[in-house]
């Protein structure tokens, strides 16, 4: 808290008053009325804050806040952005994906192919972990067989499931083989965090508590307070370039209006996921500056196109239908034909989104040019309703988190609108992520929200984790919350993924990308522009898989 100036009339510093006046306003009114106090305040923010600005910056202390929150410091029990953000502060990997998910040296200094099943990688001399015990060979052959054999229900297993063995010929290197071609093995290895080996049968709770979160990477954990906040601090071993900001705090603040009232209130520095509502205020203030930056995720639709019965639909009385129409691809149709992505992009996404039609944008590795986004047309998809024996629609609820996507909520409610217009009865209902993650992973929902961050640059990443038919011993369909399945998708993408030659490859994922969406596997809606508001002393790089990482951020 900062110390010093103006008072209000209770005694208290102003500072300190925004964020009990925040916290108490947050309980009582919407979002929206949250905005307008964070905005109708700025008078009193821009005259109080610098102190506490001024005082980070000397501390070299970074306040982030952040818009969803992890859900565990294990960093091999479940893949989803928040987790893999923070554990990449404390943990590093043999490759590294930079801001542009281009593979880059990281635990490993070069790597090359000796054939099609076999990789050598010189391994960094001089690693060692937070504690000062050296990186060991063990360490790696221990981590990657934890990632591949924990129990988890989003797990790495689809980044590991085709290492064969992992060997150390002579010192300093390391071959890896696979049981099949890997044409992205690089960029895979770039997902496998690496632990003490001493570590290899802790539980996550010792991860969580600090007792087995040790790792060689630039930060070491000082506090996990779930759903709250993580304390980091320079790792005085790590073998690179020392972070900027030497001391992290990582608040979680999943309400929009309440994020952007604390960094106006000088208790952050940086802030994610700016309301859209908020950007022309913090670009007006002298004191902080707006980032945006194009981001490798796409938000969709999941649907359960694998019950009989799906719990979510019924007939307009409420009462269960004795079949899923999701399972009629002329219904799926109607569906997307039902949703306009574009008024969407501009109106609640206002212009920072583009509509999607595929994993990536056309032109991407992997895509193909014959998908098109799918036209507004609520005429034809009642059309296409009727065709399949629903002329009167169904009940539908349709669920989503409320703190992970940008305007995740506000797209559920405003689909749901589309949807209605077109002779659906439809009800929302939004959760925390913490609880939504696990439900989504455990295929409660009938259509549900969601997002992937395409990290790899081309589809065989999105289209084995969403596409393919779920097996977890084979880390397929690790995120397929719909239980799409398709043999002929499987057998293709299979050959696509041992296929080296890059061009071949790419076509054939072409191909299957013609495929999945055409037979409205999942429902595209956009990709994301990031848009990040810091302190104008702030230097900051936005990353395409949207990790915000706090070795990105520099003192200008």
């Amino acid at each position: 808290m900062a110390s010093g100036g103006k008072k209000n009339s209770s005694g208290l510093n102003y500072p300190e008053w925004t964020r009990r006046k925040t916290r108490m306003i947050s309980r009582t009114i919407s979002r929206r009325a949250l905005m307008r106090w964070a905005l109708g305040s700025a008078a009193i923010l821009q005259s109080t804050s610098w102190t506490g600005l001024a005082q980070a910056a000397a501390r070299g202390q970074l306040r982030i806040g952040m818009a969803a929150p992890p859900t565990t410091l294990d960093p091999h029990l479940k893949s989803n952005a928040p987790n893999n953000a923070l554990a990449t502060h404390i943990y590093d990997t043999l490759v590294t994906n930079d801001e542009k998910s281009v593979s880059r040296p990281g635990l490993a200094t070069a790597w090359r192919v000796i054939d099609d099943t076999h990789w050598e990688f010189e391994l960094r001399p001089d690693v060692r972990f937070s504690d000062g015990e050296p990186l060991t060979v063990d360490d790696i052959t221990v981590s990657f067989d934890r990632a591949n054999t924990i129990e988890s229900t989003a797990s790495f297993r689809t980044y590991t499931r085709n290492i064969k063995s992992i060997t150390s010929p002579q010192a300093g290197k390391l071959v890896i083989e696979t049981k099949q071609p890997e044409p992205l093995l690089s960029n895979s290895l770039s997902r496998i965090r690496i632990i003490r080996a001493k570590f290899k049968d802790a539980t996550s709770d010792q991860f969580n508590n600090g007792t087995a979160s040790i790792g060689t990477g630039p930060y070491v954990l000082k506090e996990y307070v779930p759903g709250n906040r993580v304390a980091l601090s320079a790792n005085p071993n790590y073998w690179g370039a020392k972070p900027a900001l030497p001391e992290v705090e990582l608040r979680i603040v999943t309400d929009a209006g309440a994020r952007l009232a604390n960094l106006l209130a000088g208790d952050l520095d940086l802030v994610e996921q700016v309301p859209y509502e908020g950007i022309a205020r913090v670009e007006k203030d002298e004191r902080f500056h707006v980032v945006r930056g194009v981001s490798s995720r796409v938000v969709f639709f999941s649907l359960d196109t694998f019950r009989d019965v799906s719990p979510f639909i019924t007939d307009k009385d409420g009462k269960p239908l004795d079949r899923n129409p999701l399972k009629d691809l002329r219904v799926r149709r109607a569906l997307s034909m039902a949703i306009d992505r574009k008024a969407i992009v501009e109106r609640l996404m206002q212009g920072n989104a583009v509509v999607a039609s595929q994993f990536l944008p056309v032109g991407a590795p992997g895509t193909s040019a014959a998908i098109k986004p799918i036209p507004f047309d609520a005429q034809n998809a009642k059309a296409l309703l009727a065709e399949a024996g629903y002329p009167d629609g169904f009940g539908l609820t349709i669920h989503g988190p409320n703190d992970r996507i940008v305007n995740d909520s506000k797209i559920v409610q405003v689909v749901a609108q589309m949807l209605t217009r077109i002779g659906l009865k439809v009800s929302v209902d939004v959760m925390p992520w913490s609880v939504y993650a696990d439900k989504a992973d455990a295929h409660t929902f009938s259509f549900n929200l969601d997002s992937w961050g395409v990290n790899t640059g081309e589809t065989s990443n999105p289209l084995t984790a969403l596409i393919a038919t779920q097996n977890s011993d084979a880390g397929l369909g690790i995120a397929n919350s719909g239980r799409y399945s398709n043999p002929d998708v499987d057998a293709k993408l299979a050959v696509a993924k041992r296929t080296l030659d890059d061009a071949k490859r790419e076509k054939m994922l072409s191909e299957i990308s013609d495929i999945v969406f055409n037979d409205v596997a999942l429902i595209p809606m956009h990709h994301e522009v990031l848009v990040v508001a810091a302190r104008k002393d702030i230097q900051f790089t936005t990353r395409a898989d949207q990790y915000t990482l706090a070795m990105n951020a520099e003192i200008a």
